[in-house]
């Protein structure tokens, strides 16, 4: 394991956080001239030459996924998405980064629907928000809490996910039971990819993907991390939350359409696909945390965010202005 990782000297699953839901990703969409402003007066700066970052892999995956134009108004080779990014923390893992993307299908219509030019907007991608191998510094958290603080950046979605450990294998021969099992939610657009079962259309109003992965495989074999054996059953569960009219981060975290028509959806999607039972401890650390930085105002949280001991602290703190249930 690399020096972002949790290290135990006696590794166990036991000592990670697993069967909780959290936010592992939030894009938003936001003037970036305003951006560069805001990063300006915080002595950061956009850069652009992401060859050797050990994100690599994982841009690369973004720029392709990005790329995609569902109303076919764009040739590929029209437009070459512009991926930036900014150091925010120390670290090597997603969670210390903030990616940029400009020049995207997503973002022309944005700009035309609001009456801007083409190159108005941007996208901002903070991910590796929810990994239980990995330590999370609280200065990332609290950077991360600014942006999404900023009511004029509009959310564009929202990755919810589950940690869980699982002896099914997940495969080309697992499709049909996935299909079955999510026949409530399902319109037959399911893809499979190596050890990834996706369905991208949901016949629900907010959410838009979910997702259904090896993640001891994807975290060992494609971005060739080193993965303790012990996780070699590790599976996730993601889907991807996209608010049905516009809206800020906070306002939609706050609102029902999150709190209880999305997340009980994705109660019920976890139920059906077998998950491990689930609680809600953990995004409630996490939105607590990103709403008021207090919370992580103690020895153990400043050291590492994601940890146990903090969650425990959390738990059983009574200061938690904000409740899911």
């Amino acid at each position: 394991m690399n020096k972002d990782d949790i290290n135990h000297n006696n590794f166990s699953i036991d000592n990670i956080i697993f069967n909780t839901q959290g936010i592992d990703t939030v894009v938003q969409i936001a003037n970036y001239k305003t951006l560069s402003n805001i990063l300006l007066k915080d002595d950061k700066y956009l850069e652009s030459n992401t060859k050797n970052l050990p994100i690599s892999p994982y841009l690369k995956g973004i720029e392709n996924q990005l790329k995609y134009d569902d109303k076919n108004r764009y040739k590929k080779d029209d437009f070459i998405p512009i991926i930036e990014y900014v150091k925010i923390s120390k670290g090597k893992g997603l969670s210390n980064y903030m990616l940029v993307v400009r020049n995207i299908p997503v973002l022309f219509d944005y700009a035309t629907t609001n009456k801007k030019a083409k190159d108005t907007f941007c996208m901002i991608i903070f991910s590796g928000l929810h990994q239980p191998t990995k330590a999370i510094p609280n200065e990332a958290i609290k950077f991360i809490s600014k942006i999404l603080k900023r009511k004029a950046f509009k959310l564009h979605s929202v990755d919810v996910a589950t940690d869980y450990i699982n002896k099914e294998p997940i495969n080309y021969k697992s499709k049909t039971t996935f299909k079955k099992r999510l026949k409530k939610y399902n319109d037959n657009s399911y893809i499979i990819k190596g050890s990834s079962l996706y369905c991208n259309e949901v016949k629900h109003k907010n959410i838009n993907k979910i997702l259904l992965y090896d993640k001891y495989n994807k975290q060992k074999v494609h971005q060739k991390q080193m993965i303790h054996n012990n996780l070699a059953n590790w599976k996730r569960l993601e889907i991807e939350i996209r608010p049905s009219k516009k809206s800020n981060f906070i306002d939609f975290i706050k609102s029902d359409d999150f709190k209880k028509d999305s997340l009980g959806v994705y109660r019920d999607i976890s139920k059906k696909l077998k998950v491990s039972e689930l609680d809600h401890n953990y995004i409630n650390y996490q939105i607590n945390s990103i709403l008021d930085n207090r919370i992580m105002n103690n020895a153990q949280s400043k050291k590492q965010f994601n940890s146990k001991e903090s969650l425990k602290r959390f738990n059983n703190s009574t200061f938690k202005p904000y409740k899911i249930d």
